[in-house]
């Protein structure tokens, strides 16, 4: 037998070793793989991490608003990294872009804003926008509830809650005529109804709306109590004598 002849008896054998011990390994591998998938399948998911701005939450998104302090991040410029406070007028200063006017602004119109006025100055103004700090957020509840006043706007907030915050109606309270008076995106004054009565009763389809900051909630009188000071003035105060009996109105505004 050659030289040649022999090699490759030896080496035969020793390939063939080889290549079973690399069909065991893959073998125990797809194994391993096939016990861990229904384990992975079966493992309950993560939930989404949630953003923690430091600011409430509000129908729309964050509204920027007076007091807030400001953390502007630019991906392609760090120099003109700032952070900036909301000023009472309503504005802030950035570099290059000047002075803006804010209050109101969501965070999206905000980080648009700022883009498009960087846009002829710096190649890439891609800018991230965080709140740092959350300026002084009130709303303001008046007209027939136990306790009238300013509440501070610490979340999401209806107008049925901050009636609730105000220790409820009075009897002589009209829920179904009250109103939100809000300042508009331009400054315009609106004024939204809003059916307390029926948010109340359950009423399918009434709404309970959502309050933004500076909002102001008035409750207003109803005919019946109208009537009971009408009474009560131009009747009892005006007679020199007591006139001997009660009286009451009810609720379809009828003396009793």
């Amino acid at each position: 037998m050659s030289a040649l002849s022999r090699n490759l008896f030896r080496t035969i054998p020793a390939l063939a070793l080889a290549v079973l011990g690399m069909a065991l390994t893959l073998s125990a591998r797809a194994q391993d793989a096939a016990a861990a998938a229904p384990m992975a399948a079966s493992a309950p998911a993560l939930p989404e991490p949630i953003p923690a701005t430091g600011a409430p939450e509000e129908p729309g998104g964050y509204r920027v608003t007076v007091g807030d302090e400001l953390n502007f991040r630019f991906f392609y410029m760090p120099s003109l990294n700032t952070v900036a406070v909301v000023r009472p007028d309503g504005k802030l200063a950035l570099p290059l872009a000047g002075e803006l006017q804010v209050d109101g602004l969501t965070m999206g119109e905000l980080t648009a804003l700022v883009e498009k006025l960087l846009a002829a100055q710096v190649r890439r103004p891609q800018v991230t926008i965080n709140v740092q700090g959350v300026g002084a957020r009130r709303v303001f509840v008046g007209g027939e509830v136990a306790r009238p006043g300013v509440q501070p706007f610490v979340g999401p907030l209806t107008v049925l809650q901050a009636v609730m915050v105000a220790e409820g109606l009075k009897d002589t309270a009209q829920p179904s005529k009250a109103v939100v008076m809000r300042r508009g995106p331009k400054g315009e004054r609106l004024v939204l109804p809003v059916d307390l009565a029926a948010a109340m009763a359950g009423t399918e389809g009434a709404q309970d709306l959502p309050l933004q900051p500076y909002d102001v909630v008035v409750v207003p009188k109803s005919g019946v109590a109208n009537l009971n000071i009408w009474v009560d003035q131009y009747i009892r105060r005006m007679l020199p004598f007591s006139l001997g009996f009660s009286y009451s109105v009810n609720r379809n505004g009828v003396v009793q």
